[in-house]
């Protein structure tokens, strides 16, 4: 798992220096041209759609987790919760996340506390909820190598149709660092503070 983070960060790195028919090849392997474009946007669907997923238990998480720290949630354009796989709704549903991810991070660093019995209640959904997300995320890293790799196979024309493909290919090494962290933080925190920690949460530190 962790050669695979490191071959696409580092192509997420040299972009946009790297062509997009160069970064299919870097990720090793091709598909003969004939098939390429019907079998990349079937890829490219199924990785969006599972990256869309799993950000959705993401924002999820951080609904629990701020309102069990008494900060309110960033709000979330309705791109972002909708099953849109366009670039833009991708960037939106990231552009949350991140924003959220950031309050929760500042809110555990400064003292916050659960004020009661429900918040830890809570609190603990957002643990789980946020495991759930980060193992989904964690579980696409060889569909979006695969798909890395079919963009050898395809033709420049066709890259304006890849673009939600390519730009999650590119981000998840990221989403997965950050997220970890942040599910790292979120945990040392429950235990801090009485709160009954889901094993799911736990077995992905």
């Amino acid at each position: 798992m962790k050669k695979i983070w490191t071959v696409v960060a580092v192509i997420a790195l040299a972009a946009p220096a790297v062509s997009m028919a160069q970064l299919g090849g870097l990720l090793g392997g091709s598909k003969p041209a004939g098939n390429a474009g019907a079998d990349v946007g079937t890829q490219q669907d199924s990785l969006v759609r599972n990256y869309v997923a799993a950000g959705k238990d993401v924002l999820t998480a951080n609904g629990h987790l701020a309102a069990a720290l008494g900060i309110k949630a960033q709000a979330v354009d309705a791109a972002a919760t909708s099953d849109a796989l366009s670039l833009k709704s991708v960037e939106a549903n990231d552009k949350a996340i991140s924003a959220d991810a950031a309050a929760i991070s500042t809110a555990l660093k400064s003292g916050a506390a659960l004020k009661d019995g429900e918040a830890k209640v809570t609190y603990a959904k957002g643990l789980l909820s946020l495991a759930m997300g980060v193992k989904k995320y964690m579980s696409l890293g060889k569909d979006a190598q695969g798909f890395s790799s079919s963009l050898s196979g395809v033709s420049p024309l066709q890259m304006g149709k890849l673009q939600s493909g390519i730009y999650v290919a590119k981000n998840l090494p990221t989403s997965v660092t950050n997220l970890t962290d942040v599910l790292k933080n979120a945990v040392e925190f429950g235990k801090n503070n009485g709160v009954e920690i889901p094993k799911d949460a736990t077995s992905l530190l």
